[in-house]
């Protein structure tokens, strides 16, 4: 009988045990959860604060992670224009031009133009570079390193709508010209080929239109247009002429002389230029004033010969007679 209670007490005190045990773990769950709670909800301790700002921080990195990839996933056109002022033009383009092709793009237009005023040279022009997209910014970076830079824009457009559009036309016209080739190889009729192949001929064409389309704006997209103008600085207005009479006297006579000493080396310079002219007109003047003196030699020497014989007859017989003279020499004879 006591050997039954004791077994009884100990069993007693084993669930007793149990009990207390279950009991315990429970409350500290029920503790652990609630301090979970408040470290994710309200933070009331020191250790809740730096779990939600680490949480908010990882939310901050994921959004910026997926901006980051749509503004990757878009197709942006990227054109822009500098105005610079540098020392030297050709130092500036060659550098801008030899930037373009290193960075893997190359140079698509360019001019350039001189000015003068008062005795003073200056150049001024642009030149028009397509640099990979990635390359756009390092290259205007650069630009700026060059001069003084007066004016800087970019314009952006995107095109991601339009080559979505381009491509969904381009899988039907694709679709479309596989079931054309189907119809055309089970037709039975030559109208039918006829018409199968005028449709599928028009087909062919939209697809063509939209490939090129669809490479121009891919091209642009990959290649950033920049184009820099470059100037050089303008010479600075010079000062007011003094009138010609408040000049002195030494002033005006050296400038006279000087005048007179442009005047004789472009009478000079003329001449040479026109010397090598004038040899060549010269020839056939000459030539043809020798020719048309041969030829009036003869003719002369002809009309001295045919007045000739008219003198020596003259000569033989003294003074011609008119007919008057004769008349009244023979009128005596008659009235004898």
């Amino acid at each position: 009988m006591a050997s039954r209670i004791r077994v009884l007490a100990v069993v007693g005190l084993l669930l007793l045990a149990g009990c207390a045990g279950l009991g315990g773990s429970g409350d500290a769950s029920e503790a652990q959860g609630g301090g979970d709670g408040a470290q994710m909800s309200s933070g009331g301790d020191g250790s809740s604060q730096p779990v939600k700002a680490d949480a908010t921080a990882n939310t901050g990195e994921s959004g910026d992670i997926q901006a980051g990839d749509a503004a990757a996933d878009r197709a942006i056109i990227r054109n822009g224009r500098m105005v610079v002022e540098v020392k030297n033009y050709s130092t500036t383009a060659d550098a801008v031009a030899a930037r373009a092709r290193t960075s893997g793009g190359y140079v698509s237009d360019s001019n350039r133009e001189l000015h003068r005023s008062d005795g003073k040279a200056w150049y001024t022009g642009y030149i028009v570079v397509r640099v990979p997209s990635e390359e756009y910014e390092p290259t205007q970076s650069m630009v700026r390193e060059q001069g003084t830079v007066r004016s800087e824009e970019t314009t952006t457009k995107d095109v991601t709508d339009q080559l979505v559009d381009l491509e969904a036309r381009l899988t039907n016209l694709r679709e479309r010209r596989d079931r054309l080739r189907t119809f055309y190889e089970q037709a039975n009729s030559t109208e039918e080929l006829l018409r199968i192949e005028e449709e599928l001929s028009s087909v062919q064409s939209d697809i063509e239109r939209l490939e090129a389309k669809k490479r121009s704006l891919e091209q642009r997209v990959a290649y950033s247009t920049l184009r820099v103008e470059i100037h050089e600085p303008a010479p600075e207005p010079s000062a007011q002429q003094v009138p010609y009479h408040e000049r002195s006297l030494v002033s005006a006579f050296l400038s006279s002389v000087t005048d007179v000493y442009v005047f004789t080396r472009g009478l000079l310079v003329t001449a040479a230029s026109l010397a090598p002219w004038l040899v060549v007109l010269a020839v056939p003047v000459v030539g043809g004033r020798r020719l048309l003196r041969s030829r009036s030699l003869p003719l002369l020497g002809r009309r001295d010969e045919s007045e000739s014989p008219t003198e020596s007859v003259g000569g033989d017989d003294g003074p011609q007679q008119g007919p008057a003279e004769e008349l009244a020499e023979e009128s005596p004879d008659d009235d004898a």
